[in-house]
């Protein structure tokens, strides 16, 4: 690729990843995410803001256990792949970073043992870490992206390393809201 066109690309996908993040922290701080007003697609959009923002944490957990507690009352298993699907595609921002090359990133001292993870294990890293319920992804995500890793296989080993994921937390949140519910119903 010609140097111009390669230095493009980086800003434009630079560029992108920013946007994605300012409105992650936009629609955040403003309080516009909430699960229960939208239902299922705004499972999604919380799932894809929280998976979308690198550097700022936005807790991307909550939109499935809120999603199916008895008051919104949303189907687990649906939360779960709605939310799963969410987070992969977020998940592409840092994969982007990668690719764009990263130097803020490149200097965390998570990164280096997160490029050798890919590096050495490539798929079963980036499947087992999607299953973890961990805020540094985007770090493997970013190694995956500035090795050259494949975005297909990518995206497809983090949809189901997510949906493992997702789909536990949903039903694992919705049984204790249950579990509760019934207890300080018998009381």
């Amino acid at each position: 690729m010609p140097g111009g066109l390669t230095i493009w690309i980086r800003v434009a996908t630079l560029s992108l990843v920013l946007g994605i993040m300012a409105l992650g922290l936009v629609l955040w701080v403003t309080g516009q995410l909430s699960t229960d007003s939208i239902g299922y697609p705004g499972v999604w959009l919380i799932s894809w803001v929280a998976a979308s923002s690198i550097i700022f944490p936005i807790p991307g957990l909550a939109a499935p256990c809120i999603a199916v507690s008895p008051t919104v009352g949303l189907f687990p298993l649906y939360v779960g792949l709605v939310a799963a699907s969410a987070e992969a595609v977020g998940e592409m921002t840092g994969y982007l970073a990668g690719v764009a090359g990263s130097p803020l990133v490149e200097k965390s001292r998570f990164y280096p043992w997160f490029r050798n993870w890919v590096s050495k294990r490539g798929g079963r890293a980036i499947l087992f870490f999607a299953v973890l319920p961990i805020p540094i992804f985007d770090l493997l995500g970013i190694a995956a992206g500035a090795s050259g890793y494949s975005a297909r296989k990518f995206f497809a080993l983090v949809l189901i390393g997510k949906s493992v994921k997702s789909t536990a937390i949903a039903y694992s949140c919705y049984f204790g809201f249950t579990s509760i519910f019934n207890l300080t119903d018998s009381i």
